[in-house]
């Protein structure tokens, strides 16, 4: 189905259903050039950059695929309006974080530090086995762009390091990786307790 013939009811249709019709209804939203434009135009115009906005439309696309999937979006508003409020809703998000990190130097000593106890380090060992066997499920290339990404790296530098033709080809291949991650995510009910 081309872009164009997408209304918002199919494309609801097709990421409830799953499996390829939902990676093509995801594929289409995320090829709507205007309004990854907007998105964009709005996080530039609030403290952040095009890779910032990026970032927001591809993170809205993964709420948007979720909140329809577990049924907290049936379509009662446009569905492009909708995933707008979404990105508009997580930069405010991130800015308000952004706004609360503090230097590490400023920040006071807290009780919780001294209180590392073998149940903790226990718990958190468990959870690292646990994601390192879901990225293992990814495939090494898919663990490689979500590791530079998680240390900071830029879409740019993701781009030469492993090879991509363009920052925005790296920028693709995070998004579907990260779509990827949460879908095994969502099938290992032993994280989800984790959230």
């Amino acid at each position: 189905m081309q872009q164009t013939d997408w209304t918002d009811e199919n494309l609801l249709q097709a990421i409830a259903s799953g499996g390829r019709t939902r990676q093509d209804a995801l594929r289409a939203i995320y090829a709507d050039t205007e309004l990854k434009r907007k998105v964009i135009q709005h996080v530039r115009n609030r403290q952040g950059n095009a890779e910032d906005g990026q970032d927001m439309f591809h993170e809205g696309i993964i709420v948007l695929d979720r909140n329809v999937r577990e049924g907290k979006f049936r379509g009662e508003a446009p569905l492009k309006g909708y995933l707008y409020s979404i990105c508009r809703l997580l930069w405010m998000n991130q800015l308000r974080k952004n706004a609360h990190t503090k230097p590490v130097a400023e920040m006071p000593p807290t009780k919780e530090s001294d209180e590392y106890t073998p149940e903790i380090a226990l718990i958190t060992d468990e959870r690292k086995t646990l994601l390192n066997r879901l990225l293992e499920q990814l495939g090494e290339r898919c663990r490689d762009i979500l590791e530079l990404w998680k240390l900071s790296f830029s879409m740019e530098e993701i781009a030469e390091k492993l090879g991509f033709s363009s920052s925005d080809m790296a920028r693709k291949a995070k998004y579907r990786c990260h779509l990827n991650l949460m879908e095994l995510i969502q099938k290992n009910p032993e994280v989800q307790e984790w959230r």
